[in-house]
């Protein structure tokens, strides 16, 4: 199962991933990120993904393709072993923007005041879930 929660931070949006980034998910997860980004920076935070085969390889690429053609900018962050070796096997590591340290702690910034600002834990008006194998948590 693959599942998707949507963080809205100013002009950025993160999108954290959890589970298999993997076909037929990977599939849905790619139409669930075009409906819902609508900010000039996506970070796509893979820090709880665990896995990432051929269709995952084919969304994060047509992500990418997306975010030139839309004047938009795509970033990884959090990529984790599994993937960064997928990413350098196919020679695309090179291809993709990673979050550094720095942009990190930004984000991570961002989200504590907006967490401080929206109230209650628990209270989000604006969650969301999708049907089948991927959730989708804005």
């Amino acid at each position: 199962m693959l599942s998707l929660r949507i963080q809205k931070l100013q002009d950025v949006t993160v999108l954290h991933c959890a589970g298999r980034f993997a076909f037929p998910q990977a599939v849905e997860l790619e139409a669930a990120i075009l409906r819902a980004v609508r900010t000039p920076v996506l970070v796509l935070d893979m820090m709880e993904t665990v896995l990432m085969d051929a269709a995952g390889l084919g969304v994060l690429v047509s992500l990418r393709t997306w975010a030139i053609r839309t004047g938009r900018i795509l970033k990884l962050m959090n990529v984790m072993p599994r993937v960064e070796k997928v990413l350098r096997l196919t020679k695309l590591y090179s291809e993709f923007e990673i979050c550094s340290a720095r942009e990190m702690l930004e984000l991570l910034c961002l989200a504590i005041s907006e967490a401080g600002r929206s109230g209650p834990p628990g209270q989000n008006k604006n969650h969301v879930e999708g049907t089948g194998a991927v959730r989708v948590l804005a």
